[in-house]
Parts: structure tokens; sequence; C-alpha cells
């Protein structure tokens, strides 16, 4: 697509001095073309801005609509450096200005063309210095880097002039000449008689992205000759003139469904490349460029599955040069999770369009094998056995309850629940915080533990999949052992509140196994989450966890559910 004539900088700068004459060349501004048969035409709009912060009308500078060479229409005296200034103090007032550029003449007042570049003038409250006075680099180049941007695939021409106008014009006693130093082969000439840069034929970003020159000056006075050298660069602006492609051809991928069910997994990612640049910002507009769409009339297809596409710069080196380009990730996720009971296999094509190429390959089409695989509600172990100490207390932990690959699961909910069984003898119940996979068992009543007819109980453990309502049974033997103990008198409902090891081993508390708490010895160095203290278990507290079980008694672990 044709975007018309273009800036190669996106500003200038040049000094401006205090009774200079009017007609004073400042600098020269280029324009190179979007296509053939373009002729640019420079325009100044009747504003300028000062300090970037007031405008004012511009009676100073003009520029000539068919060359771009802006100059002194009026000598500006220090009554008018007054009126640019913001300060009579200041020594030095800086204007910007804006040039317009277009392929038709301007009218006297028009100011709407898309295409500009901002011109920087340091207005100075004095009169020019003597040639003699300034350095060779002064009088060579301004202080604004040589860098310029030029579009690829677009006609050649000048861009750039290395005589600086106004030195050419003041200077002239002075020998100044120019070179640029490049290897051989590269697409640019320099004209000696006009010291014009020129791109010499149309650019591909693909082929090189950067040219790094060197523009030397040398300035003669006599017997006397000084050079200086300073980075000429030119960086090529893309185009989309290339077209997705597979790295290694690769168009396919398998994408499996087992254990991990969870709404937004990611089955499976295809790569596209694509030798063109892609911007990060904006972000959703970049996205919209490269569009990745599942091909499918099957509703249940469209929506269990979604496509999400993520880009990043990664660098081509053709012929020796690094040139950045774009991976494209397209990834299959879940849309929503899926039923255990779920079973299926099918092919999933994504088309993946480049918006913006406009050749015959701008698709590929991607191929995702999905396997969906049933898993089963069922118990490792058709029962359990736990024993449990006649002396434990209320919310001790027995153990855990987990049904086959319980923690490899990702979207299945399962529950478990115990039956009651058909004696009076209950002493233990399962507990299951929001995201456990497993039932933790703990005693749910300790004076069942005292009575002598109670010694083995069985139940019976029920896990449900909440989604498809499957469930499955397994039998737990629940054996009493130990010999009751004396209970100490005064001793407080916590372990925790016992600071001493001696104190701590005689009392019992909520949640202790055995009847007595138990002392966990730190490191004793410093301030560390090993610290001394007394708890009811030393293998789940304090753990850094307060679980579903700690939770139901803050008395039972403070240390792990106090903040």
């Amino acid at each position: 697509a044709a975007f018309g004539l273009y800036f190669p900088r996106k500003e200038y700068s040049e000094n401006v001095y205090i009774d200079q004459p009017a007609g004073m060349p400042l600098l020269r501004i280029h324009a190179l073309r979007d296509s053939h048969g373009e002729v640019a035409h420079f325009h100044l709009c009747q504003n300028l801005i000062i300090s970037r912060a007031r405008s004012h009308e511009n009676h100073w500078f003009q520029i000539r609509e068919k060359t771009g060479l802006l100059y002194l229409s009026k000598t500006l005296d220090r009554e008018d450096f007054n009126m640019l200034s913001v300060g009579h103090w200041m020594p030095l007032s800086k204007v910007m200005l804006y040039v317009f550029l277009s392929s038709h003449p301007f009218q006297e007042k028009e100011c709407d063309s898309a295409t500009r570049t901002t011109v920087f003038l340091s207005v100075i409250n004095a009169t020019a210095p003597v040639c003699s006075a300034l350095t060779a680099r002064q009088l060579c180049f301004t202080e604004m880097d040589l860098s310029f941007h030029i579009k690829e695939n677009k006609p050649p021409g000048t861009f750039h002039q290395l005589q600086l106008p106004s030195v050419h014009h003041l200077c002239q006693n002075l020998s100044i000449s120019y070179k640029l130093l490049a290897a051989e082969g590269v697409p640019f000439r320099y004209n000696e008689n006009t010291t014009e840069v020129s791109v010499t034929q149309r650019l591909d970003r693909e082929e090189r992205e950067r040219y790094e020159l060197i523009a030397k000056c040398t300035v003669r006075e006599g017997f006397r000759e000084m050079h200086i050298e300073v980075p000429f660069l030119v960086n090529v602006l893309d185009e989309d003139d290339s077209p997705p492609f597979l790295p290694n051809g690769t168009d396919t991928a398998d994408a499996v469904v087992e254990f991990n069910r969870k709404e937004g997994t990611v089955l499976a990612t295809l790569m596209v490349y694509d030798a063109d640049t892609t911007p990060i910002y904006p972000l959703e507009s970049s996205r919209r460029k490269y569009t990745g769409t599942i091909i499918t009339d099957d509703p249940w297809i469209s929506e269990i599955f979604r496509v999400e596409h993520v880009f990043d710069e990664i660098h081509f080196s053709p012929n020796g040069s690094q040139v950045r380009g774009t991976r494209h990730e397209y990834k299959l996720v879940l849309n929503k999770s899926i039923s255990v009971t779920d079973h299926r296999s099918f092919q999933l094509d994504i088309l993946v369009n480049d918006t913006e190429f406009h050749g015959l390959e701008r698709s590929v089409m991607l191929h995702f094998n999905v396997s969906i695989l049933p898993v089963s509600i069922q118990f490792p172990n058709t029962t359990y056995q736990f024993s449990v100490n006649r002396n434990a207390e209320r919310f001790a932990q027995i153990g855990k309850i987990c049904i086959e690959n319980c923690m490899k699961f990702r979207g299945v909910n399962i529950t478990y629940k115990l039956l009651p069984p058909n004696i009076s003898c209950y002493p233990v119940n399962i507990l299951q915080g929001r995201e456990d996979k497993y039932g933790s068992l703990y005693v749910n009543d300790s004076s069942v533990l005292r009575r002598p007819e109670c010694k083995e109980i069985q139940y019976t453990i029920q896990a449900t999949d909440k989604q498809s309502k499957k469930h499955t049974k397994t039998l737990l033997t629940i054996v009493l052992e130990g010999t009751l103990l004396k209970k100490e008198e005064d001793c407080p409902d916590s372990c925790a509140v016992s600071k001493h090891h001696a104190e701590c081993e005689e009392c019992g508390g909520l949640g202790v196994l055995t009847g007595r708490c138990q002392w966990r010895q730190g490191s004793g160095k410093g301030i560390t989450t090993n610290y001394s203290t007394c708890t009811p278990n030393i293998k789940t507290c304090p753990d850094g966890i307060c679980d579903v079980i700690e939770s139901k008694d803050l008395a039972v672990c403070p240390q792990d559910c106090t903040s």
C-alpha cells in the first residue's frame, strides 16, 4: 500500500544567531518518494512553538517549497530575540517549527498534511562566531546524530546533504570537503559536487536492516588540515512483504487430554514465523494483523477449545547480517473444563492468516491431533487401615485418602465423605480443603477413643466427581491401640502455650496423636522459620500451611494459623 512521500529523519536541528541577514540558509530538508512520479512540496505553518510552551506567529523563517531549503526570511535582531525567548536573561531560546510534506503544492495556510518533521532551532542571544573560532566538528556537522530511516521497496533518491548550508554561506574562505566511507557494494552514493547522499536502489529489510557507514570531513585552512569522522547510520523500515512460513515445515502437533482437564490448560503449541517485524504496541492491533481461526462446524469443539496467540521478536541472519523477524505461537487451549467421561479423538485445524500480506501465500493451516482420554475414578487400594492411639485428642491428624492419580488431576473436582458405621463408635471424620485433591482423616470425637468396646471400626469411604457424579467406594478400618494415660491437671488446650521443653512434653492438647505434645528443637541461629516450639504433631505443625483441620480451631496450631 502506498503511503506517499516521507521524511528520512524525524527531526532536524540548527543554531540561529542575532543579526544574521535575511536570506541566510539554515539547513536542507529532504524527502523520499513512496512511488515513482511523486514530486515533493515543503511547507511551513504560520506559527512556531517557543520552548514547547507557547506559540508565536512566524515572521523569521521560510522554506523553499521545491528544494526544502530552510532560510531566514527576516533579519533576527535583539527585539526579535526578546519576543522568542521565555525571559530576557536567557542566553538562548529553543524554537520548534513543523515542516509539512505533500505531493501537491500547498495552499497558503494549509497545515493539515499528515506527513511532517520537526525542526529545533536554538536562537542564540549573540552574533554568529567568526569561522576561525569554530571547531572542526562545528564546521562539519551539527550536534544531531547522522541517523536516517529509509523504507524498504521504495524508489531510490537523495536523502541528505553533508555540507552545512549556514557554514558554507559564512565560511567561503575555508576548504571543507566530505567523503562517505562504506564497504564495497552498499546501495548508497555520495556526490562530491553537491555533497548529497543518495540511496541507489530499492532496499530489502529482510536482507539487511541496518547500514553503518562513516561520514568523513576534512577542513583545510592554509597549511593546516583537520579530519573529523562521525557515524552515518541508515535503518531500513519494514513493510509487510513477507509471507508466513513454518519452521522446519512443522504444521502438526499432538494434543492429549488426560488428567489435566482444567479450563485454561495449554494442550499444544505450533509456531509460525514471519521475516517481517511486528510492533509490540498497540498489542491488540498487532494481534489482529495475524489471525488464528479454528476451522470447524462442530459447536462442541467451538465451545471447548480456543486459540491463544502470542508473538515475540526473533533474529534471522541472511548473508551474515542480523535482521529482526517475528515468531508467532498458536496455543490450543481448553476453553472449558472437560468431564472425566468425555472420550474422543479428532483433528482440529487452525487457519493462520497474515492480513497485511497481499500475496497468495498469506495463509498457513495448522493441525492439532486431539486425543481426549477417559479417566477412571477409583481408589488404588481396596481397603485402607489406620491405627489411632486412644490418647489422641480432637483434631489429631490420622492420614490422607486419595483416589488413583488424584495429585495429577487438574480441573477435576473430587469430594470425599465417610459413610457412618453401623455401630455407635464414630471417632473419626474426613475434611477436605477447597483446593485439596485428597481427604484428610482426623479425630472428631476423642471421647469415643476412651471407650473399651470400641476397638476396630469400619467405615465406607466414597469419592465423587462433582461434574459427572461418577463415584467409587472403598473400606476404611480404624484400629484403636495404646493404654490410656492419666491427664495432667492445669494443662492448656493448646500445645503452643508451653514455652519450655519439659512442660511441653508433660501436657497434651488439641491435635496431639499420643496424649502428649511434642517439642521441636530449632537451630537457635537468629530469626528463622526453624525455631523451637511446642506442637501437637511435628509432621504437620508448624509447616507454614494452615491446613483445613488446623483452621477448624486456631488453638491446634497457632504457629501456622495466626498471621
